[in-house]
C-alpha cells in the first residue's frame, strides 16, 4: 500500500510538471506568433513593444530573458532606435557570456528537465549565429549613428566569434555529448535493474525512422566552418570605407577574399575585392576612387521552427507501454519579400542587388551538425518517460498507465524557440553615386519605390529590411569620406 501511495504520489509530481511544461510551450507559441505577425507586417515599432514587454526589457536594456531580447534588439534596429537596440544587445551578450559559465548545478537541474519535461522549462541556449549576428547588429547600430569607433570594436567582435565558432561548437558538442552518456548510463542502469527496457535498441531503431522524417538534411548546402558572408562582408567593407592604416586594409582584404570564394559570382563582392587589393599595395589612393553607394538589402524572413511528432519503436519485454512518440524541431522556409532591389537615378537603372548570403544556409549548418545530439536527447527523454509508465502500470495497473500516457503526451514537445526575427537572405548592389544626389529603389511587386537623399560624402551605405512579398520597406543610411 505504501509502494502505490508512493507510485501515486510521484507520478501526481512529474503529470503537474507535465501541465505545467504543456502551458508554458503553448504560451510561448502565442507570443512568438503575436510578435512574428508584426515583423510580417512591417509594424516593427509594435514589435519591439510587443518584445519588450514580453521579455520585461528595462529601459537600460537589461532583462533575464535572452530570446525576447534578440528578437527586441533586432526590431528596435529595424524601427530606427538604434541607442536602446544596442543596449539591448549589450545585455543580451552578457547573458549569452553567463550562459558560458553558468555553474554545475543548474547545468544538472537543467539536465534532468529535458530528460523528465523537456526543454521548453530551460532557458533559451543561444546558437553560435545568435552571438556572431549580436556583434553584426550592434556595429550595423553604431555606424548609422556615426559612432565609428564602437562600430570598429563591435566588427572586430564579430570577426572573433566567427573565428572561434568552430571551437564554440565544438565545446558545446562535446558537454552535450557528456551529458547523454550520463543518460544512457543511467538507462542502462534501470535496465539492468528491471530487465524491461533495451536501450541502445530502441535507440537505433528510432534513427533510423527519424532518417526517413528528415530527408531534406542530405540536401542542404553548409557553409564551411560556421562562417556567415554577411557578418564577413561588412567586416570587410568596414575595414575597408573606415580605414586608419594599412593594416585595416589587410582585415578587409582577408574578409573579402573569403566571402569573395563563397560568391564568386556577386558583382559587388567582387569589385569590393579589387579595389582592396589595389588600396592595399598601395596602386590606388582611397581619395581618389569614384563615390559609390553600397546597398545592403534584408530580405524575408529566417526558417521557421516547427514541431515534428514521430512514433518510436521501443523494445520492451512486454506491452507495458501505451504511447511512445518523439517530438524534434524541424525547420521550415519563409518567404523572400522581393526578388531584388532595382537601383535607379534619373530614369535610368543603375544596377539591382545580388545574393551575398543565405542565412538560411547559416542556419541550416548549425541544425544539420547539432541535430545528432538532438536526436540522441530526445529519444533519451523519450525511454525515460517510457520506464515512467511501464513502472505506473507495474504498481498502479491500467489507471497508472493511461495517467503515465498523459504525462509524456504533454510533455513531448519540441524546443521550437529561435531568433526569427533574422532575414532570410542578405543581398548587395554596389553602384558609382550619381549626380543627383539621390537614388531610387524599386522592386517587382513593390507599389512605391524608395526614393532617398544620399549624404555629401565620397561613399554612402544603404541599409534596407523588408520581411514579406508587399510590405514596405525600412531603411537607414550614412556617409563615409575618404
Amino acid at each position: 500500500m505504501r509502494n502505490l501511495r508512493t507510485g501515486v504520489q510521484t507520478l501526481s509530481l512529474v503529470f503537474g510538471l507535465g501541465l505545467l511544461a504543456g502551458c508554458q510551450t503553448l504560451s510561448n507559441q502565442q507570443n512568438l506568433n503575436n510578435f512574428n505577425q508584426h515583423i510580417a507586417q512591417g509594424n516593427y515599432q509594435a514589435a519591439a513593444d510587443f518584445a519588450l514587454k514580453a521579455g520585461d526589457i528595462k529601459p537600460d536594456g537589461s532583462s533575464e530573458d535572452l530570446l525576447w531580447s534578440l528578437q527586441a534588439g533586432s526590431a528596435l534596429s529595424a524601427a530606427g532606435e538604434l541607442d536602446l537596440s544596442t543596449r539591448v544587445f549589450d545585455h543580451a551578450e552578457s547573458m549569452m557570456k553567463q550562459e558560458d559559465t553558468e555553474n554545475l548545478g543548474r547545468k544538472g537541474l537543467e539536465k534532468v528537465t529535458a530528460a523528465l519535461v523537456n526543454n521548453n522549462l530551460n532557458r533559451y541556449s543561444p546558437t553560435v549565429y545568435d552571438g556572431v549576428m549580436v556583434n553584426t547588429y550592434k556595429a550595423l547600430n553604431n555606424i548609422f549613428l556615426q559612432d565609428m569607433q564602437n562600430a570598429r570594436i563591435e566588427f572586430n567582435r564579430a570577426a572573433d566569434r566567427q573565428r572561434r565558432a568552430e571551437e564554440t561548437f565544438k565545446a558545446r558538442i562535446e558537454a552535450q555529448k557528456e551529458k547523454l552518456a550520463e543518460t544512457r548510463s543511467q538507462a542502462e542502469a534501470e535496465k539492468a535493474q528491471t530487465s524491461q527496457l533495451q536501450f541502445n535498441k530502441s535507440e537505433q531503431a528510432s534513427r533510423e525512422v527519424i532518417e526517413e522524417a528528415y530527408p531534406e538534411l542530405d540536401q542542404w548546402r553548409a557553409y564551411p566552418d560556421f562562417v556567415n558572408p554577411y557578418t564577413d562582408y561588412l567586416h570587410g567593407l568596414y575595414f575597408m570605407l573606415a580605414s586608419v592604416d594599412s593594416s585595416d586594409y589587410g582585415k578587409a582584404r582577408e574578409s573579402l577574399r573569403r566571402v569573395k570564394g563563397m560568391v564568386p559570382s556577386n558583382k559587388a563582392v567582387a569589385t569590393d575585392h579589387m579595389v582592396i587589393n589595389k588600396l592595399r599595395t598601395g596602386s590606388w589612393r582611397k581619395h581618389k576612387l569614384n563615390p559609390a553607394v553600397w546597398v545592403i538589402f534584408e530580405n524575408g524572413e529566417a526558417p521557421a521552427v516547427e514541431e515534428t511528432l514521430i512514433p518510436l519503436p521501443l523494445f520492451l519485454l512486454n506491452d507495458q507501454v501505451e504511447y511512445s512518440q518523439i517530438a524534434l524541431p524541424k525547420l521550415k522556409s519563409r518567404n523572400r519579400a522581393y526578388p531584388h532591389l532595382e537601383l535607379r537615378a534619373n530614369g535610368k537603372a543603375l544596377g539591382k542587388t545580388q545574393l551575398l548570403a543565405s542565412m538560411d544556409r547559416v542556419i541550416q549548418t548549425e541544425f544539420k551538425k547539432e541535430f545528432p545530439l538532438k536526436v540522441t536527447e530526445a529519444i533519451a527523454s523519450t525511454l525515460t518517460k517510457a520506464f515512467i509508465q511501464y513502472q505506473a502500470k507495474k504498481e498502479m495497473g491500467l489507471a497508472g498507465s493511461l495517467l503515465a500516457g498523459v504525462y509524456q503526451a504533454a510533455t513531448t514537445r519540441a524546443d521550437m524557440r529561435s531568433w526569427s526575427s533574422l532575414p532570410k537572405e542578405v543581398q548587395v548592389a554596389r553602384v558609382r553615386k550619381p549626380a543627383s544626389g539621390s537614388i531610387e529603389l524599386k522592386a517587382p511587386g513593390l507599389d512605391t519605390p524608395l526614393k532617398i537623399a544620399l549624404p555629401d560624402t565620397r561613399f554612402t551605405v544603404i541599409h534596407v529590411r523588408a520581411t514579406t512579398p508587399g510590405s514596405t520597406p525600412v531603411y537607414q543610411v550614412t556617409g563615409f569620406d575618404a
